[in-house]
């Protein structure tokens, strides 16, 4: 394991020392912004709330350096909670011209975006950066067709950190979990649920907090920042360690907003999307998961870690989970083991790389491969 990177155990202070590019690239003056009214507006939707640190540390600041970065061409105004349209209407609210970039999440729809489910498979990814960098060197070659067939771009890919399970009694385990019901995302991870014997109910975060809290079920698997982001903590008295899943959280983009920005604005504006998702991946999943674990051990959580016998134990019980997608895949007519096999390669090429280094490259080296230029 690269401990450049971000892991679970890092200290907030430790993850302050990974992070010091996406902390600057995300520091913006007021003196530093341009004055002169934009010539165009993005319109930027979610169902996270304006208090989370993703819109706090991560959204707002990016939309000051995207000012600055554009010299004023180019403004922001953001929806937050849900405020623009439901939180599953993205796709269409995008094509109809209500937001401009928005989240279609892979992980809410297993079978509208079936290739991406690749990303959520097991033991690929030990951080969200480098989760996050993969996706987005290989969406041209196998995630896009899925994306552009709906009528709209990707704005941008970001993994998340592992996920764990949030619960009221403690997950030790495997016979915890059977016949217990989790929300769970759709797709790769209900499918690992599955396969180790519990219910998976497919839920958003928004849904798993309400089940959790009415307690129609037993727990609710999520990253640590959303966790808090959205209080499920304080409902919870245990968090069990299993480090089964990422999954990747990407935001679509109208077709309308970036067709209609002149071709220099289409090459600044890809450069800022693409430092916005390391820079998200990094601030929301790194630095707010660690803040968040601190939030929690001080509330009372019980922090549970599976025994090395019950990780192997539960390793075996996941594995046919992915020989199962890639059948799936290839029955679909996805190349589904070069897929796989370049996920892997990837993520070990990259493997050696910092946080910083990751977040230095998206800055300077942008992929310029993801949003078909126009213009």
């Amino acid at each position: 394991m690269n401990h450049r990177q971000i892991i679970a155990s890092d200290s907030v202070q430790q993850v302050y020392d990974k992070t010091i590019a996406a902390r600057q690239w995300l520091t913006v003056t007021d003196q530093e912004i341009p004055q002169n009214k934009p010539e165009y507006i993005l319109r930027v939707s979610a169902h996270i709330p304006g208090q989370s640190p993703a819109v706090q540390d991560v959204f707002e600041p990016a939309f000051r350096r995207l000012q600055v970065m554009t010299n004023g061409a180019i403004g922001v105004q953001a929806f937050w909670g849900g405020s623009l349209h439901p939180e599953r209407d993205g796709i269409e609210a995008l094509k109809s011209g209500i937001t401009d970039l928005c989240p279609v999440y892979s992980a809410w729809d297993s079978e509208m975006f079936p290739a991406a489910q690749v990303l959520s498979l097991p033991f690929i990814f030990s951080s969200a950066e480098l989760a996050t960098a993969v996706s987005e060197k290989l969406y041209r070659s196998y995630f896009s067709q899925d994306v552009e067939k709906l009528g709209i771009y990707m704005g941008r890919m970001v993994a998340t950190s592992e996920y764990n399970l949030f619960s009221r009694s403690p997950i030790r385990e495997l016979k915890d979990l059977e016949n217990q019901k989790i929300a769970c995302s759709n797709g790769v991870e209900s499918d690992i649920f599955r396969a180790l014997g519990a219910i998976p109910i497919g839920s958003s975060t928004p849904e798993a907090k309400k089940l959790f809290e009415s307690n129609e079920v037993f727990a609710v698997s999520i990253s640590d920042s959303a966790a808090q982001t959205v209080g499920l903590y304080k409902f919870a008295k245990y968090r069990t360690s299993a480090n089964l899943v990422r999954v990747n959280l990407e935001y679509g983009l109208s077709k309308t907003f970036w067709n209609q920005l002149p071709h220099h604005l289409q090459i600044i504006f890809n450069q800022w999307l693409r430092s916005l998702a390391q820079a998200g991946a990094q601030i929301f999943y790194g630095l707010a998961g660690a803040k968040a674990c601190a939030v929690f051990k001080e509330a009372g959580i019980e922090f549970i870690s599976l025994s090395t016998e019950e990780q192997k134990l539960w390793q075996e019980k996941v594995k046919p989970v992915e020989e199962e997608l890639l059948i799936h895949l290839d029955n679909k007519g996805y190349p589904a083991k070069d897929m796989l096999n370049d996920v892997l390669n990837s993520a070990k090429e990259l493997q050696t790389w910092s946080a910083n280094d990751l977040m230095q490259a998206s800055i300077k080296l942008p992929l310029t491969n993801i949003i078909p230029f126009t213009n």
